[in-house]
């Protein structure tokens, strides 16, 4: 059995594939992924933590167009990153139960019998405060939000190019579930008997 969890920026989808992986006793993998994609390419991680599910819309237009001038050329080798992370995450999911957290493993995995692909959201409101609480700071509304909406602007470029699909439309996820309105905790429990109820 294989989890995929995609998550909207600031939702908790890290931490509520961490708990499910735990409840369950599945392998967990999120930033295990990046490491072992780095490692393989030779490259900083901090590269495949940036570009691995992150697209500007200007890097968006030049690798459709074809055409890049040279003083905007993208230094980001997105299509050797991509196939990269493909490889990893199908070896990853041969191995046995796990729980995927992000990396576009929903779409990679797409046609996999025994997965189930969990989509994590919470309104901006929810998520600024959840941010304003992990960095410890009062205030500063707009910056979070911005933030916010400027990352899950590029994670949805990003899966738009590789996948000609939009990210986020739930037409693309088993299931969905607000961490706005169940705790992190309760998502995880929440997941776990969807798993428990689907037939496969």
């Amino acid at each position: 059995m294989i989890i995929t969890i995609s998550r909207e920026t600031g939702s908790g989808g890290h931490t509520v594939g961490r708990l499910l992986a735990e409840k369950l006793g599945y392998d967990f993998y999120d930033k295990e992924i990046v490491a072992s994609v780095a490692g393989g390419m030779g490259i900083d991680e901090k590269l495949i933590l940036e570009n691995g599910e992150n697209m500007s819309d200007q890097d968006y237009i030049d690798m459709k167009s074809g055409f890049v001038p040279h003083y905007r050329k993208s230094e980001v080798p997105y299509e050797e990153i991509k196939e990269a992370q493909d490889k990893v995450i199908r070896s990853i999911a041969e191995k046995g139960n796990c729980v995927i957290v992000g990396r576009g493993a929903d779409y990679i995995l797409r046609e996999c019998d025994d997965v189930l692909h969990v989509f994590i959201h919470a309104s901006i409101e929810h998520r600024v405060r959840r941010v304003q609480r992990h960095e410890g700071v009062t205030g500063q509304e707009e910056r979070i939000r911005r933030e916010l909406e400027q990352k899950d602007r590029s994670r949805a470029t990003y899966y738009r190019y590789f996948t000609q699909k939009e990210w986020g439309k739930v037409e693309n996820y088993t299931l969905a579930l607000d961490s706005g309105t169940f705790t992190k905790t309760q998502c995880a429990e929440l997941i776990i008997r969807a798993v428990e109820m689907r037939s496969f």
